[in-house]
This record gives C-alpha cells, sequence and structure tokens, in this order.
C-alpha cells in the first residue's frame, strides 16, 4: 500500500508500462523499468524515485518533475481506450424474469410477450468526453456515462461491477465484436455527451442570459429613449423638407446603432463549447439477456432485455426517436417502433 500520491501515481504508471515497482519506506519507491522505457524517461533501468529530496541515491520527484510530464507524453500515446472483463462469481439464474419484465417493462398501446432468458456477456463503453466553455471566463470539465452496446441506452448504470479490481481480467476483444457501427457509436457519444454538458452548465448558462436580458433592456431603454425625443422635437417643431428628413435619418441612425450594440451584448454573452472523446473504457460484463416480443396491432417484433447482476434491475429499452431510456413507452402502429411519451405526446 503505497500513502504517497506521488508515489501511488508513479506506481500506477511504470505498472502500466510493464514495469515493477515496490515500496522502499514512506517516501521512496523502487522501480525496474523496461529497457526503452528508461530510455524515454532518461533515467536508470533500476532507480529509486523518492518525495523527499534527502534520501541518498534517489531521484527527487515532485508535481512539477519532468519525469510526470514524459509519462504523460506516454500516456497519450497509450491508454486512451481500453478494455476489460468482469468476473461474476454468483449464478446467473434464467428464471422468473418472465414476472420480472411484465413488472418493469410496459407498452402503453401494445403487448409484451416474453420469450426466454440466457446468460450471456454484454458490452458497455465507459465514455469520458473532456470539455472547454469559454463566454466571460474560461471553464474546463468533463461528463462521463455508459452505454449498452446492444441496447444503445444510455446513460445506464452498472452498479459495483467495478468495485473488486479482484474480479477484473483481460479480455479478448475478438470474441466480442461491437454491435454498433463506428458513425452510429460516434453519433451517440456526441448526442449524450451534448446533453451532459449543457447541464453541466446550466446554471453558468442562465446566469449569462440573465446577464444579457438585462444590458439589451438597457440599451433598448437608452436608445428608445432618443428616438422617442428626436419624434417630440419633429412634432413640436412642425419639421418639413429637408430639416424633418434629417431628423428622420436620425432617428434611423439610432435605430442601426441600438442593432451593432445588441450585437455586441450577444456575442459578449454567447457561450462557446469545445469538446472531444478524452478516453474510454470497454468493459464486458456477464449479464442475462431476456428475448422478448412487442406487439402492436399487426406489427410484431423481438427485442432484447438486459438484466445486470451489479444492479439487480433489467435495463430499461431506449426511444427510437429521441434516444432516451425508457420503461413506459408507446409502439408505433407500421413497426411496433418504441416511442417515448414526450415524443408520442408531440406526435
Amino acid at each position: 500500500m503505497i500513502d504517497d500520491p506521488i508515489l501511488s501515481t508513479l506506481a500506477q504508471l511504470v505498472s502500466l508500462h510493464d514495469g515493477i515497482v515496490e515500496p522502499a519506506g514512506n517516501h521512496s519507491l523502487s522501480v525496474l523499468l523496461t529497457e526503452n522505457i528508461a530510455k524515454i524517461l532518461d533515467v536508470g533501468e533500476e532507480v529509486t524515485f523518492s518525495t523527499r529530496a534527502d534520501i541518498p541515491n534517489s531521484s527527487f520527484v515532485t508535481y512539477h518533475s519532468e519525469l510526470l510530464k514524459r509519462f504523460g507524453a506516454l500516456l497519450q500515446i497509450r491508454g486512451a481506450v481500453t478494455a476489460l472483463e468482469v468476473k461474476y462469481n454468483g449464478y446467473l439464474k434464467t428464471t422468473g424474469f418472465d414476472k420480472l419484465l411484465l413488472q418493469k417493462i410496459a407498452p402503453q398501446n401494445g403487448l409484451l410477450r416474453y420469450l426466454n432468458a440466457k446468460p450471456a456477456t454484454t458490452r458497455y463503453l465507459w465514455c469520458h468526453v473532456a470539455y472547454t466553455a469559454e463566454a466571460d471566463e474560461k471553464r474546463i470539465g468533463m461528463v462521463s456515462f455508459i452505454i449498452n452496446d446492444l441496447t444503445k441506452v444510455t446513460p445506464v448504470d452498472i452498479g459495483d461491477a467495478l468495485l473488486w479490481e479482484s474480479d477484473i481480467v483481460p479480455v479478448d476483444n475478438t470474441n466480442h465484436p461491437p454491435m454498433m457501427a463506428e458513425e452510429e457509436l460516434s453519433n451517440l457519444i456526441e448526442q449524450t455527451s451534448t446533453q451532459l454538458i449543457k447541464t453541466d452548465l446550466e446554471n453558468w448558462s442562465a446566469k449569462l442570459n440573465r446577464a444579457r436580458a438585462r444590458d439589451e433592456e438597457r440599451l433598448k431603454n437608452y436608445y428608445g429613449t432618443i428616438a422617442q425625443e428626436i419624434r417630440s422635437k419633429l412634432e413640436f417643431k412642425q419639421l418639413e423638407g429637408e430639416d424633418k428628413q434629417k431628423e428622420l435619418a436620425r432617428i434611423e441612425a439610432t435605430h442601426r446603432e441600438l442593432d451593432r450594440k445588441l450585437a455586441d451584448v450577444q456575442e459578449r454573452y454567447a457561450m462557446r463549447v469545445e469538446a472531444y472523446l478524452h478516453s474510454a473504457m470497454i468493459i464486458y460484463l456477464p449479464t442475462v439477456h431476456i428475448q422478448c416480443s412487442l406487439i402492436r396491432k399487426k406489427a410484431q417484433r423481438e427485442v432484447i432485455a438486459v438484466w445486470n447482476p451489479f444492479t439487480k434491475i433489467i435495463e430499461p429499452l431506449r426511444c427510437e426517436v429521441s434516444g432516451e431510456p425508457v420503461y413506459n413507452f408507446y409502439l408505433d402502429d407500421g413497426d411496433a417502433k418504441i416511442i417515448s411519451p414526450t415524443i408520442w405526446k408531440e406526435r
């Protein structure tokens, strides 16, 4: 157990690059690196890292050390996407799902018929999307969410599946091909992260909108007063001909100036957001796939619902119009397409 946060981080980084670490006291870490990594880090293959400068024959490491920067550079080309499988030590039963399914999932205008249930591995993607938002100030943040690759439902919860490190095992990706095409997955990540980032920035966005509305109101009052004064002058002096045209031109110029000022205000309070997929973890979980049939008039189709032993629940299905997770939904007359109550009411 390494308590020092710097040494703990170093231990993880070294292990990630096939090195061996061993604590050497409370403030030191003995490390054996592969030849190529030692060369990249510009240290010996056998080296001791220390967070105290007075420990002899060791390399002193701080948060600002060049060593951590070099490790950071290595991480940029490794670890962006990783995969793992989780063992489930219990027994995955396949009975009782007929009642559980009908209790959890309810089509409002059709029928749900249970067909069968069987243990099967489900592929999940844990995505981390980093973003930078800029308006009157600059903020950075990250949103994380999990996608069920089979049902395309997101965000979903996988419970305590990753809690026990001893249950995590290497995985052979070739045994579990992805269910979604790259473009479809990319769109799903983009849509989900957009919604979550909006929620993250909701309070700030509301504050900007209030400030923009306040400044716009002030400008409209100011330039409205000027235009009104010019009109009053026109009426009071009964101006005609060239003098009248001159004052009307002033009113027009006032309106143009107001439009320009309003555009400036909108630009000042506009929020610009940039985001990118920072990293992703592909997680293979043992689950139960529940085959069921959705029936609406003459339309009928089969879908799979997923029971996750780490959450002990049947996961929701996906609205095929909005993409939102749903337990209660309507079925389209044509092909029994799943439609959320919100979208159904808008039709």
